[in-house]
């Protein structure tokens, strides 16, 4: 009785732990790098990580911001810019759950010496 108690105990325990992974990994990721290419027809952009270009879908439920500020795909995301997204894996796709984007600031010119 009591051996069957423990492998009821340890298979509850390995259900549990399985589904506390679950829930981190829905909860997303974050990636951040430069926009490289964008397909509006597919919703879909590429950006430039470290290790290797990743290729990212938006959908009707993905928050998009351009400076701190609501946007759409069209008018954030473009190549060279410069975007931090949250996604989850469904399927083989990469789904943005969150896009942020920045424009590239100017770099401020140096006062002249006179």
């Amino acid at each position: 009785m009591s051996r069957t108690l423990l492998i009821v105990c340890t298979a509850l325990l390995v259900s549990f732990a399985t589904l506390a992974f679950a829930a981190d990994a829905a909860a997303g990721q974050g990636k951040t790098g430069t926009v490289a290419s964008v397909d509006a027809k597919a919703s879909t952009f590429v950006l430039t990580l470290p290790a290797r270009p990743l290729t990212f879908k938006v959908d009707s439920k993905t928050e998009i911001t351009l400076d701190g500020k609501a946007s759409t795909f069209e008018a954030a995301i473009k190549v060279d810019r410069k975007a931090t997204v949250t996604y989850s894996k469904v399927g083989e796709d990469r789904l943005a759950s969150k896009v942020e984007v920045k424009t590239a600031t100017e770099k401020k010119s140096k006062p002249s010496e006179k």
